[in-house]
């Protein structure tokens, strides 16, 4: 059941009714709150929608305005109007965005859907261990810093990094040697099936010649890794541990005090999660200058700084914009490091990032409950023979219909 946030405060002054917002994500309500008092014309309320494309494909009446990952899906994106005419009469600044990243959001050449927000990886360590003085960390060098990490500590049992630790940074080491999971034209999820070979034949790789095989791998997840990672590296009993953005941000202030962290990165690429936060309005929205007066609102960086200065006067517990970066540079480059101190020296060039390829809008779900449990079952001591695509395919057939 679709639940309503309170956003109704003030509503005397508007001659209209609201504009109608879906989302899955609740920091969009607070947005939504500040632009209704911003101004005295329009007003917009927030339905949260565990799945904001799935919704707007099977709803009989659309709402105004969608915010949430995967709008970019084939069936999805074309259920959205274009908003070239908000460029065109300069409500939009398409300079004002990451290069290449509006390119996500077009269909059928026009631009239908605007990036929101985006996450990165990384790799965080004790603040303390002085031998990283890169930017990012390779794949290389975790295993340069990894190999050494059990000589600096030869009193304790210590391990610098194992693949096996969290299926989705093995993952995450497969996107790095661009295994590119990707939807084609036609709906199928295709993937770059040397690459990934490749990627888990490093792994496994890294466990017998970096970490002493596998019975001294597993030992040491079932006597040490049943503690939260960041514990395990405050304790230094771990050197590396992975996490995105805004997971790292999660983690209490208190426990990130001797904490720093580096992007994971390949080649000085670094890959954004593929649950990119877009918007955009329905090609039947039935307030859409409501929409597009929120949309205009939203995507100036003087309201953004203004969204990261109310999040942070109010303690709300996300990281940046709608949990993420940002996908305006300045408001990474200039504001964020303001409310996030951590950032400051570790915002990311724009040449080094990375977007992701469009997916379908159930990805989140195959991810989890089948290509991450299939990559975990590829770095067993004895590898499960079951092929990717028959798991993918089992997972497909046991959904509902959608």
């Amino acid at each position: 059941m679709a639940v309503l946030f309170t956003l109704l405060g003030g509503c005397q002054r508007f001659n209209s009714e609201p504009a109608l917002l879906w989302t899955d994500r609740a920091e969009i309500a607070a947005y939504a709150e500040i632009f209704n008092t911003s101004q005295n014309d329009y007003r917009v309320s927030v339905v949260y929608k565990p799945s904001p494309a799935l919704a707007v494909r099977q709803a009989d009446v659309q709402p105004d305005i969608v915010i949430g990952p995967f709008l970019n899906d084939r069936k999805t994106i074309p259920l959205f109007q274009s908003l070239d005419g908000m460029i065109d009469d300069e409500k939009l600044s398409p300079e004002n965005f990451y290069p290449g990243i509006l390119g996500l959001g077009v269909f059928e050449e026009k631009q239908t859907l605007l990036p929101v927000s985006f996450s990165l990886p990384l790799m965080f360590f004790l603040e303390s261990y002085k031998e990283i003085e890169s930017f990012d960390l390779s794949l290389g060098q975790i295993r340069e810093h990894a190999v050494g990490f059990p000589e600096l500590n030869p009193s304790r049992t210590v391990l610098g990094y194992s693949p096996r630790w969290n299926p989705e940074a093995a993952f995450t080491w497969l996107r790095l040697l661009n295994a590119e999971f990707r939807e084609t034209a036609e709906g199928t999820l295709v993937w770059n099936r040397e690459n990934l070979e490749r990627g888990i034949s490093d792994m496994r790789k890294w466990i017998e010649e970096v970490n002493g095989g596998w019975e001294a791998d597993i030992e040491f997840i079932e006597k040490y890794m049943y503690e939260p990672p960041y514990k395990l590296v405050n304790s230094g009993r771990i050197l590396f541990a992975f996490s995105h953005i805004d997971s790292y941000f999660s983690i209490p202030s208190a426990d990130r005090e001797r904490l720093d962290f580096r992007w994971l990165s390949h080649e000085t690429q670094i890959p954004v999660r593929e649950d990119m936060i877009f918007a955009g309005i329905p090609r039947t929205a039935g307030r859409s200058s409501a929409a597009r007066a929120f949309i205009e609102w939203f995507f100036r960086p003087e309201n953004q700084n203004l969204l990261l200065e109310t999040s942070q006067y109010k303690r709300m517990r996300h990281f940046g914009i709608a949990g993420g970066f940002s996908s305006l540079q300045g408001v990474n480059e200039i504001d964020l490091p303001r409310y996030f101190p951590e950032l400051v020296g570790h915002v990311p060039p724009a040449s080094f990032i990375e977007f992701p390829h469009a997916l379908p809008d159930i990805w989140n779900d195959l991810k989890h409950e089948s290509i991450l449990p299939w990559l975990k079952s590829q770095l067993n001591e004895v590898p499960a023979t079951q092929e990717l695509s028959r798991s993918i395919e089992r997972w497909i057939n046991q959904q509902p219909q959608r």
